[in-house]
């Protein structure tokens, strides 16, 4: 039987004619298959100028998705969107959940791109390593937000997450999971020149730094994505190991066992905030005191006038990057765990949901608020503009779906 595969020799002889019907073509060069079967593969390791000659000549007789082992240079991706912008990227990785990638164009590389190099011209380029390392850590949490979408049940749920696995797509849509966290810290780390590792349990990624003059340090972009875009302390940043597998991580299944760790102080992280100008968009203090204390003394005679002495004190809670619904959720609930009302705490539930049945899931931070322990009654406060504004509605009665948090 006859193969319906021609295979085109870049290194010898001339090229075949491919015909109009040809279904299946393979592209050789320095003696290894580039093109299998119409494929186009591995394109981070093709010259550019190889890159460039194929899809001049033979774009028409290749499958639009491409494949990358590694992420592609500027340049690749500037070739693929100059003579093939339909054509998608898909980055191959051995990881858990690798089928869950989903191709990208090279508009949307770029949409990435043009974010991760925004972070890293910010960047003072006679900073030492560690302050680089700390600054590009807190800009990577500032920029990307844990997307709740991904982690309550919703029929696009799955779309998301393939969206959140690509460094690229979760930078440009603002929405990841911690394998995005820690891809992109890992990636800005290795754009800067600095030495990093993304170490992977089951269900959590986060990545190991190695400052000069320092043993390796542990990081977790993904706990702190909440913290660093409202001004407080880092806590997931250079600290010990008994520490990081005290906060609930299993160290123990990564390759980095046995590693040697070091650690910082608070007093050498809060130095490293000053010099790399974290502090500087918050008036020179962590917020922390500030922002825990917005829960106490609040003045009411129930839950429901005290609520909205707590709606007003939060409007002046600064943020900085590209807080989401999850982290604006999430910082209230931090102020309600601090708060020493414990009758207040108790009659207070906030949540998101979902307000319209469509692919973008815009999510709304609801606040529902029982007047007290003896009473029945109930206010639902919706916040508007992230905490600068909220509405009180009757009930939540648009939810496709409804998880207390």
């Amino acid at each position: 039987m006859m193969s319906n595969t021609i295979l085109i020799d870049l290194d010898h002889g001339e090229i075949p004619e491919v015909i109009s019907n040809q279904n299946l073509i393979d592209i050789k060069k320095n003696g290894r298959i580039i093109v299998k079967n119409s494929c186009l593969e591995g394109i981070d390791t093709l010259k550019e100028e190889d890159l460039r000659y194929i899809l001049e000549n033979f774009k028409c007789y290749l499958s639009d998705v491409v494949t990358s082992e590694y992420i592609p240079s500027i340049e690749t991706m500037k070739i693929l969107f100059e003579l093939a912008p339909e054509f998608k990227v898909r980055f191959k990785t051995e990881k858990k959940g690798a089928d869950k990638i989903i191709p990208i164009s090279s508009e949307e590389f770029f949409e990435g791109e043009k974010i991760f190099l925004e972070i890293l011209n910010g960047m003072n380029p006679n900073w030492s390593e560690l302050q680089k390392y700390k600054y590009l850590y807190n800009k990577n949490s500032q920029m990307l937000s844990y997307d709740l979408n991904i982690t309550e049940y919703s029929e696009y749920s799955r779309m998301h997450e393939r969206y959140s696995r690509n460094i690229f797509t979760a930078m440009a849509k603002n929405l990841g999971v911690c394998a995005s966290f820690a891809a992109g810290y890992d990636y800005l780390c290795y754009r800067a020149g600095l030495e990093s590792m993304v170490l992977s349990e089951e269900s959590h990624d986060y990545v190991t730094i190695e400052p000069v003059g320092l043993e390796n340090l542990l990081t977790d972009s993904t706990a702190d994505a909440t913290r660093l875009k409202f001004g407080m302390k880092s806590k997931s940043f250079a600290i010990p190991k008994e520490q990081f597998i005290e906060d609930g991580h299993h160290l123990e299944v990564t390759e980095a066992w046995d590693y040697e760790f070091d650690f910082l102080n608070e007093d050498q992280i809060k130095e490293l905030d000053i010099e790399t100008g974290y502090l500087d968009e918050f008036g020179g203090e962590y917020q922390d005191e500030f922002i825990e204390s917005l829960g106490n003394n609040l003045e009411g005679m129930n839950n429901f006038e005290k609520m909205i002495e707590f709606l007003e004190r939060i409007k002046n809670i600064k943020s900085v990057g590209r807080p989401s619904t999850c982290d604006f959720e999430m910082i209230l609930h931090l102020i309600l765990k601090e708060s020493k009302d414990k009758e207040f705490v108790d009659g207070i539930k906030v949540y998101s949901y979902v307000s319209e049945n469509i692919p973008e899931l815009p999510r709304q931070v609801v606040v529902e608020v029982h007047e007290n322990n003896l009473s029945d009654k109930i206010k639902y406060f919706v916040l508007k503009n992230g905490l600068e504004s909220y509405e009180e509605v009757d009930e939540i009665t648009d939810s496709i779906e409804y998880k207390s948090r």
